[in-house]
């Protein structure tokens, strides 16, 4: 069981650790609210608390920056990296790879003028396109202007695309990025290791019903994975494609009826998505996980199931564990068994609302 902590009473303020260029980042235009630190004046208890009233840490000189400072849920900051001129693919993985790079995801930025580096980071940390902040120049007067828009825009819309799901809050990235952690630590090892990919060296067949703008397709190498998102919104599955044009994404239709074959995925999974639909389309959607999943292969859903008092919104539509496992069984026919179940605690909150349920479908292939 996974837990973190928040602080929603702090007032949060982006930071900006400028190092070197400290004197010229203080003379350009950004935003008053902005904490701008150099490398001489940050020692790493101030550097420190910064980062627990930040509500995005912009890493402007990133040979500079004591990456020793970051404990805890300091990772948990929306972060803006401006990778420096002069390194390649490999020598950033090399240097900062283990340290930084391999640690940043969905609700990270970088800021890279070349689009050849960035596509090879991209591809090999599989990172959304839309995480890239595209300049001409590591030019620091081109960077810090592209920074301010950044951060203007941010205080009014989130410059990452925010999942479409009503625990996210629009209004607070870090929040957002910490809710995902939770998610990822408990989902990140069912979707690296799933039973039908163990001792099995082909390519796993995944789909991910819900796929908003592709969050977890970033779980997914191309390479190793056949990958397929479907969602039944048009402008989310552009987006998805857009961010990662080496995965595949389809639309859903109205029926719910998915477009593929038996048998089809050895793991089937979806993150909440079911609180969305009354009981009579949860038990299409069941069914339908079921129905292309091969036997032996994984139903994988992480979903809230507590609620302490009735949505004001109309379309959300709770369902307890008890009640889905029921409805879980009545639509397969009771041909799953319970593998693995997880609880989570989020951010803010003293219950365990979120639920990870993984579901194994029984049965002979039919070829």
């Amino acid at each position: 069981m996974t837990e973190i902590s928040a602080r929603p009473d702090v007032d949060r303020r982006p930071v900006i650790y400028a190092g070197r260029f400290v004197d010229r980042v203080v003379a350009a235009d950004l935003p008053e609210s902005c904490i701008v630190l150099g490398e001489q004046d940050s020692p790493l208890h101030v550097l420190a608390d910064a980062l627990d009233r930040a509500n995005t840490l912009v890493i402007l000189d990133l040979p500079s920056f004591p990456l020793d400072v970051m404990t805890g849920d300091h990772w948990d900051v929306p972060m803006v990296v401006v990778l420096p001129s002069g390194f390649d693919t490999d020598s950033l993985s090399t240097t900062v790879g283990p340290r930084l790079l391999e640690r940043l995801g969905f609700f990270d930025r970088f800021v890279v003028p070349d689009p050849d580096l960035w596509k090879e980071l991209r591809r090999g940390y599989c990172w959304a396109e839309s995480q890239r902040v595209p300049v001409m120049s590591n030019d620091l007067n081109e960077v810090t202007a592209k920074l301010h828009t950044l951060l203007e825009a941010e205080s009014e819309s989130p410059a990452v695309p925010v999942p479409d799901h009503d625990r996210y809050r629009r209004d607070n990235l870090r929040y957002n990025k910490a809710l995902h952690r939770v998610q990822a630590a408990a989902l990140g090892p069912r979707l690296a290791d799933p039973p039908e990919k163990r001792n099995v060296e082909a390519p796993l067949d995944v789909l991910e019903v819900g796929v908003g703008v592709g969050r977890w397709a970033s779980s997914f190498d191309p390479s190793e994975t056949r990958f397929v998102g479907i969602d039944a919104s048009e402008d989310l599955i552009k987006t998805a494609r857009t961010n990662f044009p080496g995965h595949r994404f389809a639309l859903l239709d109205p029926d719910l009826h998915f477009p593929y074959e038996d048998e089809s995925f050895d793991l089937v999974f979806g993150v909440t998505i079911m609180h969305h639909h009354p009981v009579p389309a949860k038990r299409t959607l069941l069914s339908e996980m079921w129905r292309v999943a091969r036997p032996g292969g994984q139903l994988l859903l992480l979903e809230d199931f507590v609620f302490t008092r009735r949505s004001e919104k109309p379309a959300i539509y709770p369902m307890s564990v008890k009640e889905f496992m029921d409805l879980a069984l009545e639509a397969t026919a009771g041909r799953v068994v319970l593998e693995h179940v997880e609880s989570l605690r989020y951010p803010d909150e003293d219950l365990r609302r979120g639920g990870l349920v993984s579901l194994l479908r029984l049965g002979v292939p039919k070829t």
